[in-house]
């Protein structure tokens, strides 16, 4: 299938790599066929490029990168709307907002993409009750992680 998007220009994706997400994303619930697009210019970051609108592309990333304790519990329905039965079948992305200050950055952990590379299926859940938001701040995780692994060499300098 050939695409033409504003921001990569004409793609051919072929049929296995597109991801049908039948209930679409909040707030964009009228688009329903994606791709992931993986670039080496902006790994670890991927696009999620909707098929239905050329000009509708989400910046995403497996959410363990940035959060390595990020943890979410699904109800066993949630995966078999996808048509999963291992966890092995599920990728798990989050959708990041990059505005003009890179320093705001943020990621949607309360919002995560669960998708079925065997079937192309994809859906987002939504935790309402859970200790993740809309907006965790990417850079503010690196720093933390940074300052933690500083004081461990610290330590261990010091013995």
């Amino acid at each position: 299938m050939k695409i033409v998007t504003l921001r990569f220009g004409e793609l051919e994706i072929p049929e296995e790599k597109i991801i049908n997400f039948p209930k679409g994303l909040l707030g964009f619930e009228q688009f329903h066929k994606y791709v992931v697009l993986q670039r080496k210019d902006s790994e670890p970051f991927r696009w999620l490029q909707s098929l239905d609108d050329p000009n509708l592309a989400f910046v995403i990333v497996n959410p363990v990168f940035f959060f390595p304790n990020y943890k979410i519990e699904l109800h066993i329905k949630e995966l078999a709307d996808i048509g999963v039965t291992e966890d092995s079948d599920v990728e798990t992305f989050v959708i990041v907002t990059i505005p003009k200050d890179i320093a705001q950055m943020s990621a949607n952990l309360q919002g995560p993409l669960l998708i079925n590379t065997d079937r192309g299926l994809g859906k987002q859940v939504v935790f309402v009750n859970g200790p993740y938001t809309i907006s965790h701040n990417v850079l503010d995780e690196l720093n933390k992680r940074v300052e933690k692994k500083q004081q461990r060499l610290a330590l261990e300098v010091q013995i």
